[in-house]
């Protein structure tokens, strides 16, 4: 498999220095190409019209990840003002995924990235924090999830059974006994749902949007908020173990090791483990939750859970503000921008008092 990566980006040091980053990463995976504008032939239209074109237009076509950056105002003398946003609905209209980048550079870069993880159909990255290594490795784990997708969505395609939404990504998943508690994922994305349905073309053509539009789906919102998934903060919580414990406690995370994810962008997130196989894990041991069993396991005491806001609270739940355990009483869920199905989602009484009309 060769990954085919499109790199967006008008300041020649800085996009010398994305490709050389992406392209070090991928090895003998694949290719960088820089964009190259107006190959399409379209001199009058609308930028997302003329982009689209270009797109479908060699040397530009066959991507299988578009990464651009944030800022392309300086693209001349073809698309002057152009932004990263105009690049993804374009990518959008071909069923071509893409990945905007911050520089880390501006004041405003981390709000840039906090907005990429609301309810926008996109993916945004840092580039040069934590590391430039490590975005380019988060990217190239974007693209392979991307082409998992496409190439499972083929096969589901192929064989003429019609899906809804929730069952082609629970099957992409390799778990359709968790289709019904996806579908509570589709509150908050019944725009990018209902674009499923109106999806038409050739067999290639609807597989590469309704992979793209899963992919997003799957990034944003089923892996983003706690519920079917959950990362390591909210999986410590879930379980009633300290937090510092199951972060660096390697002999602790490995009793849970079968519950792992290790589907699309597992790479490109942090560790993440599927709920209702930790239930099956504490459920056949007969114990009460995580703690109580790692504690039988390791043989020794194992710190509980505590809430952000009370020490002295078990937590169990998630601030998605704080980033950190909370429990019941100290936090209030069903946010309209939570998904339903992200019962752990919380937010805590003192992220809501600073923010509550924000909210």
């Amino acid at each position: 498999m060769s990954i085919k990566i499109l790199l967006f980006d008008d300041i020649d040091a800085n996009l010398e220095q994305v490709r050389n980053a992406l392209t070090a990463a991928l090895g003998a995976r694949g290719s960088v190409k820089v964009f190259v504008p107006a190959v399409g032939g379209m001199v009058d239209g609308t930028y997302e019209d003329r982009l689209r074109k270009d797109l479908e237009t060699p040397p530009n076509a066959s991507i299988d990840l578009i990464v651009a950056d944030r800022d392309l105002s300086g693209y001349q003398p073809h698309f002057r003002g152009l932004s990263e946003a105009t690049v993804r609905r374009a990518a959008d209209a071909i069923g071509v995924p893409e990945c905007g980048y911050a520089r880390g550079e501006r004041p405003d870069d981390p709000s840039y990235i906090e907005r990429g993880e609301q309810r926008e159909a996109c993916i945004r990255l840092s580039f040069l924090q934590p590391s430039v290594e490590e975005f380019a490795q988060r990217t190239i784990a974007i693209a392979d999830g991307f082409i998992t997708i496409t190439d499972s969505l083929k096969t589901l395609m192929e064989s003429g059974e019609k899906l809804p939404p929730e069952k082609l990504l629970a099957r992409i998943l390799g778990k359709p006994e968790y289709a019904d508690k996806i579908s509570l994922y589709a509150s908050g994305d019944q725009n990018r749902l209902a674009s499923v349905l109106r999806v038409r073309g050739t067999l290639e053509e609807r597989t590469r949007r309704l992979a793209c539009l899963l992919g997003y789906w799957l990034w944003d919102s089923v892996l983003r908020f706690p519920g079917v998934t959950v990362g390591i903060i909210p999986a410590s919580s879930y379980l009633n173990i300290g937090q510092q414990t199951f972060e660096t406690e390697s002999d602790v995370q490995a009793l849970f090791s079968t519950a792992l994810y290790q589907g699309p962008f597992a790479a490109a997130k942090v560790r993440m483990w599927w709920r209702g196989m930790l239930d099956d894990i504490v459920a056949a041991s007969g114990c009460k939750d995580g703690r109580e069993f790692a504690s039988k396991q390791l043989g020794r005491p194992i710190p509980s859970s505590q809430c952000c806001e009370e020490s002295t609270a078990p937590a169990g739940f998630y601030c998605m503000l704080k980033k950190q355990p909370v429990s019941l009483k100290n936090s209030k869920g069903r946010l309209p921008w939570f998904p339903r199905g992200a019962d752990l989602a919380r937010v805590s009484t003192s992220a809501l008092e600073e923010l509550g009309p924000w909210l």
